[in-house]
């Protein structure tokens, strides 16, 4: 459970040492949330993607939507799906699914 506080360590150690953290970097972390619950945790990674311009995905999202899911935050899950669709990210199966878990 507490892997999730590790993975945001090994993000911050990468941009401390001056590697660039992409896409499956954070995707990791944010799976890493997903499976802790961390749903706000989560949704900070993506705010922290934009901000560095560093391009979300569906995997990214599926990840998040799972995080809201499991912490019972459905609302958000699906604001999160809203995101999505107004960023021009494909929905699939499994963003479908973890929005139903």
């Amino acid at each position: 459970v507490g892997h999730w506080k590790e993975a945001i360590r090994m993000l911050q150690k990468m941009e401390a040492k001056g590697l660039a953290a992409d896409t499956i970097s954070y995707n990791g972390a944010i799976n890493a949330c997903q499976q802790a619950k961390e749903w706000r945790q989560a949704i900070g990674l993506i705010s922290n993607m934009e901000a560095q311009g560093i391009p979300a995905d569906s995997i990214t999202y599926n990840a998040a939507i799972g995080a809201c899911v499991k912490a019972g935050q459905h609302k958000r899950a699906l604001m999160l799906m809203q995101q999505m669709e107004d960023r021009g990210i494909l929905q699939d199966t499994i963003t479908y699914n973890a929005a139903i878990s």
